[in-house]
């Protein structure tokens, strides 16, 4: 085969990768998402069964804790109690320093055993053993920062071992997907039964230990974080 002929079969193949590249790029474009069954995230603890005991005939089960008289709040491992994320934290430093120092020194020799001491003159102006110096220092700075926090939000948590004391540890987490990606709220800490209101609901302020965390991850956390080389540049920048 001539070069002309190689030429052309080559410009063929370009033409029809080309072809097959725009083509995977409109079905890709096109293409729907998929819905498919949505699952839940794992749950932190399994509750007790209240079926979980012998059949001895008796009206009353230590496993199943139900009275008429006691109190209907999330008490047991499994049982669920909503956390009103109400975080509010701001703080704020301001700093001022000022420095002043100012410092005279003089001396001279006017009479030495009755002379007049002298070290010869410049330009018809006689030296004399004086010596005179002034200083100034002067040092001023100030500072100041200001932050300020909000996050409010509602999570369902569960209950997932009941301490010695009775108080309760939760764990519960939230998973949402958006168009920029997904974002997670996650809460954990240890709540006093006490706390829990008839609602089954609790406060994050009256959480002990508490860990409330709310990340994400995306193209729109990804354009707003920094490069990792502008991360290093920035790490080894002395200025």
């Amino acid at each position: 085969m001539n070069r002309l002929g190689t030429r052309r079969w080559s410009g063929l193949l370009r033409l029809l990768l080309w072809g097959l590249v725009f083509a995977l790029a409109g079905c890709a474009l096109n293409e729907s998402p998929e819905m498919g069954p949505i699952k839940p995230l794992p749950i932190p603890a399994e509750p007790t069964s209240l079926n979980a005991h012998p059949a001895n005939g008796a009206i009353w089960q230590p496993e199943t804790n139900v009275s008429l008289f006691a109190d209907n709040r999330a008490n047991r491992v499994g049982d669920l109690i909503t956390v009103l994320i109400q975080e509010n934290a701001s703080a704020s430093n301001n700093t001022n320093t000022a420095i002043n120092r100012s410092d005279t020194l003089s001396a001279a020799l006017t009479n030495f055993f009755g002379l007049t001491p002298a070290f010869g003159n410049i330009g018809g102006s006689q030296i004399s053993p004086s010596m005179g110096a002034n200083s100034s220092q002067k040092f001023g700075g100030s500072g100041a920062t200001t932050q300020s926090n909000t996050f409010t939000a509602t999570l369902e948590t569960t209950v997932v071992r009941v301490m010695g004391n009775g108080n309760l540890v939760i764990e519960g987490s939230k998973e949402v997907l958006l168009n920029g990606g997904r974002e997670y709220i996650r809460v954990a800490g240890v709540v006093r039964p006490s706390d829990v209101t008839p609602q089954h609901t609790v406060l994050s302020t009256q959480i002990a230990d508490a860990r409330v965390e709310y990340s994400g991850n995306g193209s729109v956390y990804a354009a707003a974080k920094m490069p990792w080389l502008a991360r290093f540049f920035l790490s080894l920048w002395p200025f």
